[in-house]
């Protein structure tokens, strides 16, 4: 989200309207998204989840040594606001 926020202060410095002239989208739902102007439309990731799960897998390659890799997949949220509509 800290790049989008700093692609829509270069949008405004060139004078290009966002979203009518470009999307821009961020990724996190960091806390600054919907006080930028226009609001950011961001992917959240859910932190919590993913971070639980980092830790168990951590924890049981750990304990059970490295083997193959089990792949994990998280649901997204795509947060619609203005940037972006």
């Amino acid at each position: 989200d800290l790049v989008a926020v700093g692609a829509l202060q270069a949008c405004d410095e060139l004078k290009r309207r966002v979203p009518e002239d470009l999307a821009i989208i961020g990724h996190d739902d960091i806390p600054v998204a919907d006080l930028v102007s226009p609001a950011l439309t961001t992917c959240r990731v859910p932190r919590y989840e993913l971070g639980a799960k980092a830790v168990n897998a951590l924890l049981e390659r750990l304990r059970d040594c490295p083997g193959e890799c089990n792949q994990t997949v998280l649901q997204p949220e795509l947060v619609i606001r203005e940037s972006a509509p």
